[in-house]
Order: structure tokens, then C-alpha cells, then sequence
């Protein structure tokens, strides 16, 4: 049996709801479709279906990387037209986190799993099957702080994809 599986920035309770508060206008006005709130996160890695015998490696690549905290500036919403969603994005990647996802990238190269050849571009997404919307600025930006990552779990169902984290890891460096 598979299982589709992704590495993630999953938000903790206190960071969801101060996200919520900054994005309810921007779903509002975009239309479509809005992502759950308890379904946002930040693709680390996505991985596609995954046997069961290998997600031990899977976990194992995981516990050998290592994170200091990281804050990501979510300071632009963009409409992404192929997709047709809305997301926040940001317009500098923290060193920190291109850090974590090469390692992460190499640790599961190390096990053997095919990793994404595009470049790391961290995102929010807000909204699906939206129509059109304008690209803008995110004044004040919101600020995403994090020390762990999530295994998660994509699972298709009549009502739609959930995403389920299944494993954490928290690898936070004092002073980092």
C-alpha cells in the first residue's frame, strides 16, 4: 500500500489563528475556492506516493537533518494562472530554510527518493479555482516562525484532499 506523502512547515495552533486573522479579507475578495485553514502549511518537499516499506527511510533521511529557527516573511499574495489558486509568498528565501530543504533534499537522495527538480519556492496556498485575481503587496508582511517540519499525508477523498501530519521533527539549535 501507498500512502502520498510531502515535508512541510506545519503552523501551530497560535500561528494558524494569527494567519487567519491576515487572510480572511484576501479569500474574500479572491473568490474561488478557499483552503481550510487546519490544511495550510509550507511544502518542504513533495515525495508523491510512497510504499510503506520505504517510509522508515523516509524518516530516518529526516532525523539526520538538522534546523535552527526560522522566520519567513510572507510579504506578497500572488495569482498563480496554470493552477488558478491564490497564495502568500515571499519575496527573499531565509537562508535558514533553503539550508533545511537542500539538506532534506539530500538526506532523501541519500535513501534514494526522487526529489523536485524545480527550484524551492515557499507558499501558502489561499485559495483554489479562482478565476482571476491581482498579484499584491502584504503590508505589514506576515511573519511565519518555525523550529520543526511535518511528514504529511495527502489523502483524496469525496470532499476533496486532507492533508494529515503523520510525523515531526524538531531540530531547533539554541541561538540559531
Amino acid at each position: 500500500m501507498n500512502d502520498r506523502l510531502f515535508f512541510a512547515l506545519w503552523p501551530d495552533p497560535a500561528l494558524l489563528q494569527a494567519l487567519r486573522a491576515r487572510v480572511d479579507r484576501i479569500t474574500t475578495s479572491v473568490g474561488g475556492k478557499p483552503q481550510r485553514p487546519d490544511q495550510w502549511h509550507v511544502t518542504l518537499e513533495f515525495l508523491g506516493e510512497v510504499p510503506r516499506e520505504r517510509q522508515p527511510s523516509l524518516r530516518a533521511a529526516a532525523d539526520r537533518v538538522s534546523q535552527s529557527p526560522v522566520t519567513i516573511e510572507f510579504d506578497q499574495v500572488e495569482y498563480w494562472r496554470k493552477p488558478r489558486v491564490v497564495c502568500l509568498v515571499t519575496s527573499r528565501v531565509p537562508t535558514g530554510l533553503a539550508a533545511l530543504v537542500t539538506q532534506l533534499r539530500a538526506e532523501l537522495a541519500g535513501e534514494g527518493f526522487a526529489i523536485e527538480a524545480r527550484p524551492f519556492r515557499p507558499h501558502v496556498t489561499l485559495a483554489r479555482k479562482v478565476r482571476s485575481a491581482a498579484d499584491s503587496l502584504l503590508d505589514p508582511p506576515f511573519l511565519w516562525r518555525t523550529d520543526g517540519f511535518a511528514l504529511v499525508r495527502s489523502v483524496t477523498d469525496p470532499a476533496g484532499s486532507r492533508y494529515e501530519p503523520l510525523d515531526w521533527w524538531n531540530h531547533a539549535v539554541e541561538g540559531g
